[in-house]
């Protein structure tokens, strides 16, 4: 006689129990069994994205971020886990150089996560080393409005760069400028 496999649950539930305990390579062993062995789950999906980011591998992530999304839609815990996703994976782009994969990875951030003000700074400065001046300004303009107070430093610094930004010689033109970029 065979005994009928665990419900997917069940398997979620011993999975989460491994991550708790700190057992991640186990609960992931679960959360791949529950795949191979039942339909298609948002939940597990969740968690192999969760556990993906503890490990750093942000495309794997997102990916699993994103499957778990297309079975559940909207919801909110797991939409916060693509951006988290979606933001390792621009820092990684941003290490090797890769602007395009940047600039698409950060506007992804913001697809699920449009108040991240950091993805805004970041997306500008991307957009600035391109040339593409205006564009940044308005991503600027998007994070000050945000974070008016965690921002306009970086901001600031990041259009005193030489060759690739704007200058400004009195602060609170930038800040009317900012203002203006995001309306």
């Amino acid at each position: 006689m065979v005994s009928a496999a665990p419900p997917v649950e069940a398997l979620l539930a011993l999975a989460i129990q491994h991550v708790n305990a700190g057992r991640c390579d186990e609960a992931r062993a679960l959360c791949e069994h529950a795949l191979a062995r039942h339909p298609p789950h948002p939940a597990v999906y969740q968690l192999l994205a969760v556990l993906a980011l503890q490990q750093n591998d942000a495309a794997s992530a997102q990916q699993h971020a994103e499957t778990s999304l297309t079975l559940r839609p909207n919801h909110g815990p797991t939409q916060q886990t693509a951006g988290e996703a979606w933001f390792q994976l621009s820092l990684q782009r941003h290490e090797a150089r890769d602007q395009d994969g940047e600039i698409e990875a950060l506007q992804r951030v913001l697809q699920w996560m449009p108040q991240r003000a950091e993805a805004f700074v970041n997306l500008g400065i991307a957009l600035q080393e391109q040339g593409r001046i205006d564009e940044a300004m308005t991503a600027y303009g998007r994070a000050w409005r945000l974070r008016p107070e965690d921002t306009f430093g970086r901001i600031a610094h990041a259009l005193a760069t030489p060759g690739s930004g704007r200058m400004w010689l009195k602060l609170d033109d930038l800040r009317a400028a900012l203002a203006a970029a995001s309306a």
